[in-house]
């Protein structure tokens, strides 16, 4: 089972993909809502709410990953394979 990861971990991370590579798709959800809020929120100063908005799209591309991944099992099942 993957460690869980903080909003404040990924934004320290060196590597993001590498950060996220083993993120549950609900966990990974969770973390990129509360990213969109503190980037949303104004709190951030323009060049950390860059960052941050780099690192919600990595987590954004792993979790479209994992839902294409499930929808091609899906489609697997389907069809019997």
């Amino acid at each position: 089972m993957a460690k869980a990861i903080t909003l404040k971990d990924l934004l320290a991370a060196e590597d993001v993909q590498e950060k996220v590579a083993d993120l549950p798709f609900e966990q990974g959800l969770a973390l990129l809502e509360e990213l969109v809020e503190k980037v949303e929120s104004g709190s951030l100063p323009l060049d950390s709410a860059i960052s941050a908005y780099e690192r919600g799209v990595n987590v954004l591309n792993h979790l479209r990953a994992l839902l294409e991944g499930a929808e091609k099992k899906l489609e697997q099942l389907q069809s019997g394979s």
